[in-house]
C-alpha cells in the first residue's frame, strides 16, 4: 500500500539508533550530557529487566480503593461538617476527558500533586520584604550620615531583610499556597488563605471553568484564566469558596491531574521524571516533608531512577 504524500515513513529501530549515535557524536556541553543521561537510563532499564523486577507487579495497598461516597464521608469527617451543593449559575465546565497530548501536572512525588493557587503567602512575603528593604535602606542612610561604625552595623541588616523574606519566609511558608491532590486518598486538600482554613473534598466535586485566554499586549504570549469551581463545599462556610490558580489553568493540565488521580490506571510515564526529582531531593510534592515511603519501592536507591514499567 502506497503512503500518502503528507505521511512520513516510519523509521525502523536501527535507523533511529543510527540517528541517535550520529547526533551524540557531534553533541557538546549540555547536549552531550543529555545524551549520556539517556544512554545511562537505557542501560539501567536493561539491568532492571535482567534482574526480573522491571515488569514485577507490586502491592497497591497504598491506594484508597474507596467509592466516591466513602471518600465524601471521609472528607466530611476530616472537615468536621457535612457538604452542601453549590448554587451554580451559568458556569461552563470543560470536559474531564484527557486528550493524551500533554501530561505535565506540576510538582508530583507519585502520591501528591501540588498546585499553587493565586498568590497569598507570596504577596505577604513580598510585602514584608519591601518593608524590611525600606527599613534597611533608612538604617543604611542613617549609618552613612552617622559614621563608619553605624554603616558597618546597618549594611548587613539592609541586605539581610529582603534575603530573610525570600530565603526563609517564602521557602518555609510556600506550601501554604499550594492545593494538594492526593492520589492515595482520592481527596483534594485546599490551600490556606488569610480568612479560611484548608478543607478536603473528593476530586469528583471539582470542575474547571475555563475563561478567556488573555494575550500579551505585544502578541508574544498568552495566559489562560481558567479557575476551579466546587460543585459541593463544607456546610460551615456561608458562601462557596473559590480556587483561583496562579497563572490560570488549561484544560490539558486539569485533565492530566484528573488522570493522575484515577487509580484504575498507572501514573503516566511523562510524570516519572518529576517523581525521580523529588526522590533525589528527598522531598514530597508539597515541600513539607521527606519523599513518601510508599513510593520508594518503585525507585532504585542507587540509580535514583524508576525501575518499574508501571508506577501505581
Amino acid at each position: 500500500m502506497s503512503l500518502n504524500k503528507s505521511e512520513k515513513p516510519v523509521k525502523s529501530i536501527e535507523e533511529m539508533l543510527d540517528e541517535f549515535e550520529k547526533e551524540k557524536a557531534v553533541a557538546t556541553g549540555e547536549d552531550k550530557k543529555r545524551f549520556d543521561e539517556i544512554e545511562q537510563r537505557s542501560v539501567n532499564n536493561t539491568k532492571y529487566f535482567e534482574q526480573g523486577i522491571y515488569y514485577e507487579e507490586l502491592s497497591q495497598q497504598h491506594l484508597h480503593h474507596q467509592s466516591y461516597e466513602e471518600r465524601l464521608a471521609k472528607a466530611a469527617e476530616l472537615n468536621g461538617c457535612d457538604f452542601k451543593k453549590s448554587s451554580l449559575k451559568n458556569e461552563e465546565f470543560v470536559s474531564r476527558e484527557h486528550t493524551d497530548i500533554h501530561h505535565h501536572i506540576g510538582w508530583c512525588d507519585g502520591q501528591e500533586v501540588g498546585i499553587r493557587r493565586a498568590p497569598g503567602i507570596w504577596l505577604v512575603c513580598l510585602l514584608i520584604g519591601c518593608i524590611l528593604f525600606i527599613c534597611g535602606g533608612a538604617a543604611l542612610l542613617f549609618g552613612i550620615t552617622s559614621g563608619p561604625i553605624w554603616l558597618i552595623i546597618f549594611t548587613p541588616l539592609a541586605i539581610a531583610g529582603p534575603w530573610f523574606a525570600d530565603q526563609v519566609l517564602w521557602k518555609n511558608l510556600d506550601w501554604l499556597d499550594k492545593i494538594e491532590f492526593n492520589r492515595h486518598t482520592g481527596l483534594v486538600r485546599t490551600s490556606h488563605t488569610l480568612l479560611r482554613r484548608p478543607f478536603y473534598i473528593p476530586i469528583e466535586d471539582i470542575e474547571l471553568c475555563q475563561g478567556p485566554v488573555v494575550k500579551n499586549a505585544r502578541g508574544s504570549g498568552e495566559i489562560p484564566t481558567g479557575s476551579l469551581v466546587l460543585t459541593k463545599y463544607p456546610a460551615k462556610f456561608w458562601w462557596r469558596p473559590s480556587l483561583v490558580i496562579l497563572g490560570g489553568m488549561e484544560k490539558d493540565h486539569w485533565t492530566a491531574i484528573i488522570k493522575f488521580m484515577d487509580i484504575s490506571q498507572p501514573i503516566h510515564m511523562d510524570v516519572h521524571a518529576t517523581i525521580e526529582d523529588h526522590f533525589r531531593d528527598n522531598k514530597n510534592a508539597m515541600g513539607t516533608g521527606p519523599f513518601p515511603e510508599s513510593m520508594k519501592k518503585y525507585l532504585d536507591a542507587e540509580d535514583k531512577q524508576i525501575n518499574r514499567f508501571e508506577v501505581w
